[in-house]
Formats: structure tokens, sequence, C-alpha cells
């Protein structure tokens, strides 16, 4: 599939770059990074440093082998030390060269060391791949991180930040003295505005995320904000296998599971997560099963919003991830409605995971208006049944019809 990206005026709403934004994004990838090293931590807020037990020492041997085995191998050579390398360092003096409108938010997000290293790793091992004259990635990952970033940003965008990544790497490792590491922090600084920053964050943060990674606007992906590029009437792209930005400013899918779905699922053109394939009945639809079986065979939309959520939670480090299955409590333990006024003692949430709080969270999505009152009847069974866990209910286009939170829990 060949996509077609026409240079478009800058996008004042990704101008600049709030503090909260920043601040969102590091407790994402801090959680992400963190959730399985519970013994090494990072202390809050700015001038952030790590501090653990033995461990820590390896943490940048865990970041790097998380991001090895997501983009692939490195193009550049990369220094034994992270935090003691030339790049390094002027990746952290970046920030005061930028304008007003990211600065403080770049001061905050070069602050962590995490974040700092996770950029060093994405100039060698993504965006070094736009070293050649048409760049070609083909592994599934960054063919897929590539595709969703031409269509929110658009190609153009995400190359002049590549180039300036290309060009602090090879002056800071050529400095020899302050003076020239401080003039290639400064020439980098310049060339960062706020949609440059926003992709960086995108895919440094996402070289240790969970899942594939999904275009539109929920999750980290409303750093983007939603597709600049889109078709009438929507197209699904499934993970793709390669991707080759030719000279022409086209990308080029191969490996890609293509077909029309609605344009409120996947939002106009977008690229989304499909990592099995299945077929299903409706006229051999390709169906998402990362997760668990096909929810339903009849309504592919249904399916993809509940792999999308999981996707988006498994990033944000949730874990005891369930689809479609019988309802449990915080702790794992089934829980069943003891007023059922139809008969049916349990609920299947259509996603069910556990948050980093230790609180169980539920969503059932609505897919036909007929069937709201169903819906709404088994949502309250589901309250019932477990008043201490979060239930949610949304319309398959994203709209809230219902939300419980217990009583003393804070919930955005």
């Amino acid at each position: 599939m060949r996509l077609s990206f026409a240079p478009a005026a800058p996008r004042p709403d990704l101008d600049s770059f709030r503090l909260e934004e920043a601040q969102a994004a590091l407790t994402f990838l801090h959680a992400t990074f963190l959730a399985e090293r519970p013994q090494i931590r990072i202390l809050a807020p700015s001038g952030a440093r790590l501090l653990g037990g033995a461990d820590s020492a390896n943490w940048e041997q865990a970041l790097r082998q998380e991001f090895l085995s997501r983009f692939g191998l490195s193009l550049l050579p990369l220094p034994s030390s992270l935090e003691k390398s030339r790049l390094f360092q002027a990746l952290k003096l970046s920030p005061r060269y930028m304008g007003s409108g990211v600065r403080e938010a770049a001061e905050e997000l070069f602050s962590s060391p995490v974040f700092v290293a996770s950029v060093c790793l994405s100039v060698g091992v993504y965006f070094a791949a736009w070293l050649a004259p048409e760049p070609l990635f083909s592994k599934a990952f960054a063919a897929t991180l590539t595709a969703v970033l031409a269509i929110t940003v658009g190609i153009f965008e995400v190359a002049n930040l590549a180039l300036a990544c290309l060009r602090l790497y090879r002056e800071s490792e050529a400095a020899r003295t302050e003076g020239e590491l401080e003039a290639a922090s400064e020439h980098f600084g310049k060339a960062v505005g706020g949609t440059a920053l926003r992709v960086l964050v995108m895919v440094a943060s996402m070289g240790v995320a969970k899942g594939m990674p999904t275009a539109p606007s929920r999750g980290l992906g409303a750093l983007l904000g939603p597709p600049r590029y889109a078709m009438e009437g929507g197209l699904a792209v499934g993970a793709a296998g390669t991707a080759q930005v030719v000279a022409d400013g086209s990308l080029i899918i191969g490996g890609a599971a293509t077909g029309e779905m609605a344009a409120r699922l996947c939002g106009g053109l977008a690229v989304c997560s499909t990592m099995e394939e299945v077929r299903g009945g409706g006229g051999g639809t390709k169906l998402s099963t990362r997760y668990g079986p096909p929810h339903t065979q009849q309504n592919p939309p249904h399916n993809e919003a509940i792999e999308r959520e999981l996707a988006i939670r498994e990033a944000a480090g949730h874990t005891q991830l369930r689809k479609n299955k019988a309802q449990v409590d915080a702790r794992g333990r089934p829980v069943f409605d003891g007023e059922p006024a139809d008969g049916t003692l349990f609920r299947r949430p259509d996603a069910s995971s556990l948050r980093p709080d230790g609180m169980r969270q539920n969503t059932n999505y609505v897919s036909n208006p007929k069937d709201l009152k169903r819906e709404l009847d088994a949502f309250e069974a589901m309250v019932r049944a477990d008043a201490r866990s979060i239930h949610e209910l949304f319309m398959l286009d994203g709209t809230l019809l219902r939300r419980y939170v217990p009583p003393g829990v804070s919930y955005p």
C-alpha cells in the first residue's frame, strides 16, 4: 500500500508543549519501564535520579534490551554507558536552547535519566534508519510506528527530526571541548519545536511500552492529537511488516492487512494493532486476538475496541488483562450479582485489568443503541457484584455513558 503525504501548514495546536503533558508522559514512561523492576525507584520531579539496590546498576542494560527487542539492532555505535556518553550530556543541555513554548516541558523531560537514555537509544536504533536515501524499516514494530507517525504528524516532520537527531549524534561524538558539546546542543535545541518534541517523546516511550503503537488520541497517542491525514470512510491497517519512505515523500507499507472499517473506530486513516489474523464470519475480516479469542465473529469493531483498550492499559502498566472473561475482583476472585434481575449471576466485562494502584477496572462497550438498556442493566449488575472496583460503559466511538468510581478513590 502506497500512501502520499503532501506538505501541510504547521499545526498551531502542537506548537507548544505544556509542563502537565510532559509530567504525564514521564509518568507513563517510568511506570512502564519500572513495572517489573520494583527495586528501582525514580526521585521526582525535576532533577530526577535513579535509586535502588544491586540491580539498579543494570537499568541501562534492561532499557537497551527493551529497545533492541522492539526496534531491531542499532545502526549506530552505542556507548557502553549511555549516561557517560557525549550524546547523553548534549541532550541534557539542549532544553535551554528550545523555544519558550516548549522549554519548561523539555527541562522536565530531560531531567529524567530514563527519558534521556531512551532518546539516546531512539537515535541509534530508530532515527538512524533515516540515514538512507529511502529509509527502510524491516522490523514490524518500527514499521508500524513509522506509519503511525506519518499519519498523525506527517512524513516531513518526522524526517526533519531524524536529521536533527543525526546531526546531534555526529556533532556530540566529534566534540572534544565543552564549547563544541554546547554548540551541538544548541543546534539540536533550536531545531526542536512542539511537534518534534512530541514525536521524540512518542518514540522514546514506545521503546519500552507493551503492545503496538496506535494512532489516535487515547493514552500516549494524545500527545500527537488526531490523525492529520485521513480517508473518507476510514481505512484500518494491521501491524505492518515493512515501511519504506521513498524520495517523493510517500510511504510504502508492506505485509499489512488492510480493510475498510468505521472511521470512528480507528480515526480515519490509522494503524490498528492486529497481532494474529483470524477469519471472521463477516466476509473474511481480520480480527485481533492478542488478548484472547474474538469477542464475536460478527462484530469486528467491537472486538477491535476491546483489543485496543487492553493494549493501552498494558502500555500504562496494568496487569491481569482479561478479555470477555467472568468478572473478578482486585484479588482475582470471582464475584457474583446478589440481586440478579434476569437470572444472570455473573457478568463478562469486555475489558478488565488491574491498575498499578491495585484497583480493578472493568469496561464494557455498546455496539448497538438498541441494546443500551440491556447494557445499562449489566453495568448496574457489575457494580452490585463488586462495589470496590471501577466500572465504565462506553459507546464504540468513545462516548462515556456511565462510570462508577468507589467512594474515596481518585480517578481522572
